[in-house]
């Protein structure tokens, strides 16, 4: 095979990286990756390091073509949503949930009912509280969850009931708390797993899940909305988890202070098992706080954003595997490709093709799935890999 000198790039526009950016991601000084890559062919270490960077094979540059990524996913967190230079790992994980996607679709998955759609132009409030009772999340779930640990489980469980493959992943906070590959057949929510704590997760699945119910696919991170889209979201969202007209429920009447300080945001975060962020910017924008409540919290916790703490893990150890897998893979990734696995639509080496799931994992965490009840998800401890 022959080096083709116009497939580098390419794949270094698709990724959206200049030579200056890519020769800081691989340490070496931009006129030396300049000569390099005017050379008739890069040396063969160099190739490998720079495919590696870019998420592609090394045989990609030996191509009569560059192929067609389609792990190009637009970034909302800009004013207006664009393709931006993303990480390795961030690529990875787009891939594979991308790779499970078009995988379900080729086993003619649809959701178990038709999805309901979400509209900018209606009320929000409205359609918050319609598709969560969709949903099947009720208020008294909520009330009586132990902790957002337990919400985020429960709010996870119902979505992947309905047929949305929920998926959890670790990649650089830098690229965003998490993104939707949007499809009327196989919708995917991928989750970042990095450094955000199970109430703040809660947030970002169902900021997802608006984007998912409008269509579009990108990703985001709810706490950076410079444009309509997020702030549509981010509405959806916090009416979702705390209905307006639900809120003093939630709180047991408990009255909400004026001018609430670290340990008040805290504690009705507890309550509501939502994040502490959450919590403090959706008190104000009610008007149950002062305005300037929500700035003030954010200069009291400074570079020490409780959301970001790391979950406490289970206190007796790590868990098994089987739980490991299900708070990566998700409830539905079980169902689903158990059930096609049953009907010989695929062995357990395709499931590891297409997943990363090792065939010796796949059995313990298929049935650990198909034994849980709604009420055994109420008390589900679950680990990250």
């Amino acid at each position: 095979m022959t080096y083709n000198k116009s497939v580098l790039p390419t794949v270094m526009l698709a990724r959206s990286l200049s030579n200056s950016s890519l020769s800081k991601r691989l340490g070496i000084e931009k006129e030396e990756l300049d000569r390099e890559l005017h050379a008739e062919e890069p040396r063969h270490g160099l190739l490998r390091d720079i495919a590696h960077e870019l998420a592609v094979p090394v045989f990609t540059f030996y191509l009569e073509e560059a192929p067609d990524l389609d792990d190009r996913i637009p970034d909302f967190r800009s004013t207006a949503p664009r393709l931006s230079a993303k990480e390795r790992q961030t690529l990875e994980c787009i891939q594979r949930a991308r790779t499970i996607q078009a995988r379900a679709e080729q086993l003619q998955h649809h959701p178990k009912r038709e999805l309901p759609s979400l509209l900018r132009s209606g009320s929000v409030k409205a359609q918050a509280s319609a598709i969560r009772k969709w949903f099947g999340i009720s208020l008294q779930s909520q009330i009586e969850a132990r902790d957002a640990r337990t919400f985020y489980n429960i709010c996870r469980q119902r979505l992947e009931r309905a047929g949305i493959f929920v998926l959890q992943d670790s990649f650089p906070e830098g690229d965003g708390s998490g993104f939707c590959l949007s499809s009327k057949t196989a919708p995917v929510i991928v989750v970042n797993s990095k450094k955000q704590n199970r109430a703040r997760r809660l947030f970002t699945l169902i900021h997802e899940l608006g984007h998912a119910l409008l269509g579009e696919t990108g990703i985001s991170d709810p706490f950076v909305s410079h444009n309509a889209t997020e702030k549509f979201c981010n509405n959806f969202a916090s009416e979702f988890l705390v209905p307006s007209d639900d809120i003093a429920q939630l709180l047991g009447n408990a009255p909400v202070p004026r001018n609430p300080d670290r340990d008040d945001i805290a504690r009705i975060a507890r309550k509501l098992k939502i994040s502490q962020q959450a919590t403090a910017l959706r008190l104000e924008r009610m008007g149950l706080t002062a305005s300037g409540s929500y700035s003030a919290w954010l200069a009291a916790v400074g570079g020490d954003n409780p959301d970001y703490v790391k979950d406490r893990g289970p206190p007796l150890g790590p868990p098994p595997q089987e739980k490991v897998k299900l708070a990566k893979y998700g409830f539905h990734f079980a169902e689903f490709f158990n059930d096609r696995l049953s009907a010989g639509s695929l062995n357990d080496f395709d499931i590891y093709r297409v997943s990363g799931l090792k065939p010796k994992y796949q059995r313990a965490y298929f049935d650990f799935v198909s034994g849980l009840s709604d009420a055994d998800i109420s008390t589900l401890e679950l680990g990250d890999e």
